[in-house]
């Protein structure tokens, strides 16, 4: 997992992968008429809203997990190849799997959610701040020099947003996975499912929210607008070269051009 990978090799491969998982999702419904059909189940009444519940169950956890899975090696790649610790690469998909409550609920039976107690899906802003990471992941510049001496203060603030990011993630959409495992698992007439945590922390995890999201994505921004100005990284083809501006010439008395030394 420690090969290099060029920016346009990882957009390639994680377009590919990104607009799957898009047209799987959008196209829910059509997979769940196509399986109504083939069953014949419109013939029986009640089949076809069962049949589309089942396959939401059962179906759309598979499509989410598989592109949580697709996406870490090629995360992971492409933060070593930036000299970042592979592990940073990790965040892009624990952001999806924090909003994959909301990739469950789209384009499924509206019973999905009415089965499993879901009332009421957030906008996928943590999934969002992942695609950010994505574009700027594809379009860095990978450089020779160590990340402090890259990135200076803006690196240092985007790493500190990260963990605030991470930290939210838990407190939000963490303890919203808690809730609903504990509701799934939980044995018939048992106690209710108690978070845990205070009321207070996790209202103000949700004010935080957006902000937290809004700022990374400007810091992540800021960190992909230095590599691609500063001098002295590798060319996003991969191909190694330190890239370095020719030597200024000058003529000579007799018209011959010399070098300046």
């Amino acid at each position: 997992m420690d090969s290099f990978m060029s920016g346009s090799q990882f957009g390639v491969k994680i377009g590919w992968r990104v607009g799957i998982f898009i047209s799987l999702t959008l196209g829910f419904p059509f997979i769940v008429y196509g399986l109504v059909v083939a069953t014949g189940a419109r013939s029986i009444g009640g089949a076809a809203g069962a049949l589309a519940v089942v396959a939401g169950i059962y179906l759309k956890p598979i499509i989410i997990l598989g592109f949580l899975v697709s996406l870490l090696s090629p995360c992971w790649k492409r933060m070593r190849s930036l000299g970042l610790p592979g592990a940073t690469g990790l965040l892009v998909p624990f952001l999806v799997l924090m909003d994959a409550m909301y990739f469950f609920v789209a384009g499924a039976h509206w019973g999905v959610a009415f089965s499993l107690g879901i009332w009421r899906v957030n906008l996928p802003m943590f999934a969002m701040v992942a695609l950010a990471m994505l574009v700027a992941m594809s379009v860095a510049r990978v450089d020779d020099r160590p990340p402090g001496e890259r990135f200076g203060i803006a690196g240092t603030i985007c790493g500190f947003l990260a963990i605030i990011l991470l930290a939210t993630a838990l407190l939000t959409a963490g303890t919203t996975w808690w809730f609903m495992v504990k509701i799934w698992f939980m044995s018939p007439g048992g106690p209710v499912a108690r978070i845990p945590l205070p009321a207070l922390l996790l209202h103000w995890a949700s004010v935080i929210k957006p902000f937290v999201c809004a700022a990374f994505c400007v810091a992540i921004a800021v960190v992909t607008y230095r590599s691609r100005s500063d001098r002295g990284g590798r060319s996003p083809g991969g191909s190694g070269s330190v890239v370095r501006p020719p030597p200024a010439v000058s003529p000579g008395p007799s018209g011959a051009v010399f070098g300046r030394r």
